[in-house]
């Protein structure tokens, strides 16, 4: 069958339809193949740590799922606990689980099953996974707007992204993009690094140009970036990048894709175009990405905001910036963490206030939830001394602006299939092993597959 001729540019692709949600509270019950297309396979059986946890606490226990750990989840705790004393009566019950498919299938039973945690974090990019098939409650935006929290209190990108059919399935906490870190010393020792400490890069050229600078004050590869035998890594960069060309594209469940194949193969060739063994190495691992920038041996990374900490332990005085723009249009590839509210039987008007008082809390935490490097998704909070003082956080802060999300469709997302297929398919391409037009076709050749998979939430 023929692909559809690309005849605009869009900005955001076409969504599914799938059938149409579930009366609010009730949900319907997941078959074994819809289990297994959220990512299950062997957790049917699992036990659900926390569910329906709030059942006997009072209106002002509020149960919550979440998935951070190490520096995160410490910092999760201790935000919860200031929400806490802020809110007179709130207790939270809160439970962490292991971050990936495993959880995604967890709060997926837990919905079906109609005794989930009152809230749960959920990557945006998992949210059109699960709002089609009645597995999330949407939000009441005159209570929260009672609370002080409205549209205008978001970006439009971020808002955007949270919405599925018009309505608000997600409250986001923050955005997390995918920049350019770098060490400021290595830059003004190889003459990249401007007057008011950034690094000028407006095109592939100009991108390799400073990686082999850097290259040549490290004495080794000039710009880490870990993506071999990644799941994720190459898609990040990879989508990121096709966004800055313009991002032509139109994914719709059951029809065949239709991708700018000219843009995709261009950004492919930029990046393999790099990897030259000076500039950037063809050969490096996430880990292996890490430990060459923490030790100075690169003097540029390209990885997500989340390794801030990390980065700064090893080297205080790191610097960062948003992707550079090197294809025309500024866009950072990113995720938001943001609260969902699963199905459940029922809530009564107390509880669910309790719920929003608790969420509404968390966002005025954004300040001190950007001291590990996310960027608060609430505006007032990027407004706070706690946040302003932050760097290099304010440095990056802008990506926030320029923001594109994975394709609202049900299999993709953070830590799905689809995520490692395509790197798979781009990590060949970035490497040399399959021409640019060939892996661009791949792509594309993957999309359709998906596209045309049973669809579990439907």
């Amino acid at each position: 069958m023929a692909r559809p001729p690309l005849t605009s540019r869009r900005t955001s692709p076409s969504s599914s339809a799938p059938s149409p949600l579930a009366t609010p509270g009730r949900a319907p019950l997941l078959s074994r193949r819809g289990l297994l297309g959220l990512g299950g396979a062997g957790l049917a059986a699992a036990a659900l740590p926390g569910c329906g946890s709030s059942a006997g606490g009072g209106d002002s226990t509020v149960s919550v799922w979440d998935l951070f750990s190490g520096a995160d989840g410490a910092n999760m705790r201790g935000m919860i606990a200031d929400v806490e004393k802020g809110v007179p009566g709130l207790e939270v019950d809160a439970t962490t689980l292991s971050w990936g498919n495993p959880y995604y299938t967890k709060l997926a039973m837990a919905a079906s099953s109609q005794a989930p945690p009152d809230t749960a974090i959920m990557h945006v990019s998992r949210m059109p996974g699960y709002a089609p098939g009645g597995l999330l409650r949407t939000y009441d935006l005159d209570l929260l707007a009672e609370l002080g929290v409205t549209k205008a209190d978001f970006t439009d990108a971020l808002w955007t992204s949270c919405m599925y059919e018009d309505r608000l399935f997600a409250l986001p906490l923050d955005t997390h993009p995918f920049i350019a870190f770098f060490d400021p010393a290595i830059a003004e020792k190889a003459g990249v690094l401007a007057p008011d400490g950034s690094i000028a890069i407006d095109s592939p050229e100009a991108m390799h140009e400073v990686g082999a600078k850097l290259a040549e004050a490290t004495g080794n590869q000039g710009i880490a970036f870990g993506f071999l035998l990644d799941t994720a890594q190459a898609w990040r960069l990879f989508w990121g990048l096709f966004h800055q060309t313009g991002g032509a594209y139109e994914i719709e469940v059951g029809r065949p894709v239709a991708l700018d194949i000219d843009g995709a193969a261009a950004v492919i060739g930029a990046i393999h175009s790099w990897m030259d063994g000076t500039a950037m190495a063809a050969d490096m691992d996430y880990g292996g990405a890490l430990s060459s920038f923490n030790a100075g041996r690169t003097g540029m990374i390209l990885s997500g905001e989340w390794e801030l900490t990390g980065f700064k332990a090893a080297m205080p005085q790191v610097d960062a910036m948003p992707m550079p723009t090197m294809f025309g249009t500024p866009a950072n590839y990113a995720d938001s963490h943001t609260y969902v509210l699963p199905t459940r039987r029922s809530v009564d008007d107390a509880h669910e206030r309790a719920i929003y008082e608790f969420l509404v809390g968390m966002l005025h935490q954004g300040g001190q939830w950007g001291t590990a490097g996310h960027i608060p998704a609430y505006l007032p909070a990027q407004d706070t001394a706690t946040y302003k003082d932050l760097q290099p956080q304010n440095r990056y802060a802008p990506a926030a602006e320029s923001v594109v999300f994975d394709p609202p469709v049900w299999f993709a997302g953070a830590g799905t299939d689809f995520q490692n297929q395509m790197s798979q398919q781009l990590i060949e391409g970035f490497r040399g092993g399959v021409e640019p037009q060939r892996c661009a076709q791949n792509l594309v050749d993957v999309l359709d597959h998906f596209l045309t998979s049973p669809d579990p939430t439907a």
